[in-house]
């Protein structure tokens, strides 16, 4: 595989993902779900959490993706072609998913006033990961060679 510079697009891209994915993981360590007043369950706690009981196995998968999500950030800079990146990209796209999804579902049961910071951290995280993604993709993309100066031949 051919090693290609990375643009600056490109590389916006890759920091959002990683700061999103930074974003995720600190909140693991704010309250996700208030259970009193001046006391908040974080991230790790969560799951002697009554709500959260229930879904033990999709916490489980979250709890480690939130943590692989920024190890598999930091690859973006460490991988130096369009494939690497574009399979990067959708790896960190689709963890993104996961997490989100699994989020949901573990959050489901819980009363929507319950809610705190660490939630609404996570979600904007994951929602600049995602973004991340989308435009390290779009930066990724090669361009054909020659195709841009054959069409102006023609003319």
């Amino acid at each position: 595989m051919e090693r290609e510079p990375s643009s600056p697009v490109s590389r916006a891209g890759g920091l959002a993902a990683l700061g999103g994915s930074m974003l995720v993981a600190s909140s693991m360590f704010m309250p996700w779900v208030d259970s009193g007043p001046d006391k908040g369950t974080d991230y790790w706690h969560l799951s002697g959490v009554e709500g959260v009981q229930s879904d033990q196995g999709t916490y489980g998968v979250s709890l480690v993706l939130m943590l692989l999500l920024v190890v598999w950030c930091a690859l973006f800079f460490a991988w130096r072609t369009h494939e690497t990146r574009m399979a990067w990209a959708f790896g960190g796209f689709a963890g993104t998913a996961m997490l989100y999804g699994g989020d949901l579902r573990i959050t489901e049961d819980l009363a929507a006033s319950a809610y705190a910071s660490g939630e609404t951290v996570a979600a904007v995280g994951l929602f600049i990961l995602a973004l991340g993604c989308v435009i390290a993709v779009a930066a990724n993309v090669p361009e054909p060679h020659g195709a841009v100066h054959a069409g102006l031949k023609g003319r």
